[in-house]
């Protein structure tokens, strides 16, 4: 396999009649064009999300989701390119929701329709019994039944906030991988899916450049640090560290013949990776660096052990010039006599996580619950203000979900960075065997810097993961096509 390959031409029902003249019409060709049905869904969205006359978004609304009904593949690819939006939301009535929570209602509301049909006209769905013979898809299920069960943990006054919570982390990325799971289907969808991953990342990246540049960045420690769209850095570090992550991988393993895609992997890369350092988000660099030593350990490829033994010691150079400089955001990592300590800070928040874990072992608090506790558990409020999760993500599922939300995440975790390894060797030398290092590296950062920080609950968080187990489930289906030598899934059916 040399590049991206196009997708097949969908073949008709035989209850469609179709003649060879309409079929050829250039005019349908032209509607039948990826790009030209991506950029019609890109303005439909501008017009909702940027022109503030209500029936303009209106419009733009409707348009978006007639092509969602045209193209549901196609649509998918708009998720990840707003993700990183979750914080910017549009009100609707009493209600509050962001642009990627839009697109996936307008997604599944498409789904529903599409296969009522087809339910109505066939009595049957061949498409369900192939995908719940997948595992990751049993171990969604799983989550999302956990998740709902959990609703009952929290009291009455405080439920709301973990209803909302489980909306915006749960149910919807839950739909959304879903829908990749259901309406991708070839090699190609799943490329679709990691540019818009990249290109979202570069975006947000830029305008930390852009920030950085132009003196708009904060102060904290005598550096100025960049949060892009997000509403602080550390934020803006966690999204941006998994696709660097991913970026760097694919621009190493990506092969030879892949060249327009490896220039243009880098260039994305690069724009992400100056984000990340202007950030200054140590667990985003901390993250980073650990996920590349792991794939260049399993993989032992030359030019990235270079790399991470060159970062490595322009690291410690880094530190030594840190400390003749006092550079205060590098050297205060180490002073531990202050309260303003982050790692101070952590260890009193993880003390009050411990507490809290001593009086609900088993259930623990429910979903975005932590700020709410009594104040006796010590929960920090003065640095931080309100200290709304526990800064690592094991004690973050505990909490919210319990001891089986603790068990579902260490095995979860565990089959797909194993599934990611038996794809990287099965697919070795290949594209498909970059990207399953690729993701195999961003989740080993969402592991690493999710020790130090938040991980998973918050919806552009949730998104990426969601979206990293959907492709895992797709590259895992992959089969090639005898006659022209594309690849596409091969379950019988699809």
């Amino acid at each position: 396999m040399s590049g991206v390959a196009t997708p097949s031409t969908p073949v008709p029902s035989a209850t469609y009649d179709r003649t060879p003249v309409a079929a050829n019409d250039p005019r349908l060709a032209l509607l039948r064009s990826e790009p030209v049905v991506l950029v019609a869904m890109l303005a439909s969205l501008a017009l909702y999300y940027f022109v503030p006359n209500l029936p303009i978004r209106g419009l733009g609304l409707v348009a978006f989701f007639g092509l969602t009904l045209y193209r549901i593949d196609l649509s998918l690819a708009m998720v990840p390119l707003a993700a990183p939006l979750f914080y910017h939301y549009y009100p609707l009535g009493r209600l509050q929701f962001s642009l990627a929570e839009v697109i996936i209602l307008c997604q599944t509301v498409a789904w529903v329709v599409k296969d009522g049909l087809t339910l109505l006209r066939t009595r049957r769905l061949d498409w369900v019994a192939a995908t719940l013979r997948q595992p990751l898809v049993l171990l969604a299920l799983l989550f999302g039944a956990i998740a709902t069960v959990w609703l009952l943990v929290p009291s009455g006054e405080n439920r709301q906030f973990a209803i909302r919570d489980y909306r915006v982390t749960i149910l919807e990325p839950l739909l959304f991988f879903l829908l990749v799971v259901r309406w991708l289907h070839t090699e190609r969808d799943i490329w679709r899916m990691v540019v818009a991953w990249l290109i979202a990342s570069a975006a947000v990246g830029y305008v930390g450049v852009e920030q950085f540049l132009f003196g708009e960045a904060w102060n904290m420690e005598g550096v100025n640090r960049v949060s892009s769209v997000y509403p602080s850095a550390t934020a803006f570090g966690i999204y941006a560290g998994r696709a660097l992550a991913l970026g760097l991988v694919l621009f190493y393993f990506l092969p030879r013949e892949w060249k327009r895609w490896r220039l243009a992997v880098g260039l994305l890369s690069a724009i992400i990776g100056l984000g990340v350092l202007f950030s200054f988000a140590r667990g985003a660099w901390i993250g980073v660096f650990v996920a590349l030593a792991v794939v260049a350990l399993v993989t032992r490829y030359r030019p990235l052990l270079i790399s991470v033994a060159g970062v490595v010691a322009a690291g410690v150079v880094a530190m030594l010039l840190a400390f003749a400089g006092n550079v205060e955001r590098l050297t205060s990592i180490f002073n531990l006599g202050t309260e303003d300590n982050t790692g101070v800070a952590r260890f009193r928040i993880w003390e009050a996580a411990r507490r809290i874990l001593l009086d609900h072992p088993i259930l623990g608090i429910g979903q975005d619950q932590f700020a709410y506790q009594d104040p006796s558990y010590g929960v920090p409020t003065s640095r931080l203000f309100t200290t709304s999760h526990p800064h690592n993500f094991l004690l973050d599922f505990w909490l919210r979900l319990g001891l089986p939300g603790l068990f579902w995440i260490l095995g979860t975790l565990a089959f797909v960075t194993w599934q990611f390894q038996a794809l990287w060797l099965r697919h070795k030398g290949t594209a498909l065997g970059a990207l399953s290092l690729g993701l195999m590296a961003s989740l080993v950062d969402f592991a690493v810097h999710g020790l130090l920080d938040m991980a998973y609950f918050t919806m552009d968080l949730a998104l990426t993961f969601w979206l990293t187990l959907g492709l895992l489930v797709l590259m895992k289906k992959l089969g090639p096509v005898v006659d022209d030598g594309r690849w596409t899934i091969d379950d019988g059916r699809w």
